[in-house]
């Protein structure tokens, strides 16, 4: 059952990013060929020192230290933040009042939004898995299954269930071959996935099982 959760939860993030990508990539195309110039270059220049200042906060704080990675990166949030709004303008263009509605709309329902919102309302944890060895996560994936059979309320059940979404998440993250080896092999909720798994420095071999 759990699985199941699992994968409405991989569907509900594929259609959200379709439409939001259909809806962007059409408002994009709305925005350059229907948006007038003398309207445009205004919303050009605002869009430009938007990603000028979220380039200039990413060159901040990423880890990355040589030059070209920094420039790449910030380049990338530019032209997202230029995309950005060249899209909504021209969403504004095909749909009226109704444009800003869809943009609140979509932000509030993207699956980063509901993780953020599910952090603060404490119904998922806040650990960073990625500070966890491939084993330790196969064994706190089989030990939360124990945890989501004995829960007693539909709150603690959400909770154990973002839980173990995130687990696979991470490690279909370091060996998305491996995960996807494993769920081919009609994998169960209690099951161990690490023996289809590679394993990184601090692992020690997988059990058997």
């Amino acid at each position: 059952m759990s699985l199941g959760v699992h994968r409405l939860v991989a569907a509900y993030r594929l259609l959200w990013t379709a439409l939001s990508g259909l809806v962007g990539v059409l408002g994009f195309v709305a925005g350059v060929f229907l948006v007038p110039a003398r309207g445009m270059l205004p919303l050009l220049f605002v869009a430009a020192f938007i990603g000028v200042a979220v380039a200039s906060t990413a060159w901040s704080h990423t880890a990355e230290t040589t030059i070209s990675a920094r420039l790449g990166r910030s380049a990338v949030l530019a032209v997202a933040v230029i995309s950005a709004i060249v899209a909504f303008a021209g969403n504004v263009v095909l749909l009226g009042a109704a444009a800003p509605g869809l943009a609140v709309v979509l932000g509030v329902t993207s699956p980063a939004a509901i993780r953020w919102c599910g952090r603060r309302l404490g119904h998922i944890p806040g650990r960073h898995h990625g500070s966890l060895t491939t084993a330790e996560l196969c064994r706190q994936w089989q030990d939360s299954y124990k945890i989501l059979r004995d829960a007693t309320t539909a709150a603690a059940r959400l909770r154990i269930v973002e839980a173990r979404q995130l687990y696979l998440d991470e490690l279909e993250r370091r060996d998305p071959v491996g995960l996807k080896a494993w769920l081919g092999q009609n994998a169960s909720a209690a099951g161990d996935p690490s023996r289809y798994l590679a394993r990184d420095g601090k692992d020690a071999p997988p059990a058997d099982g």
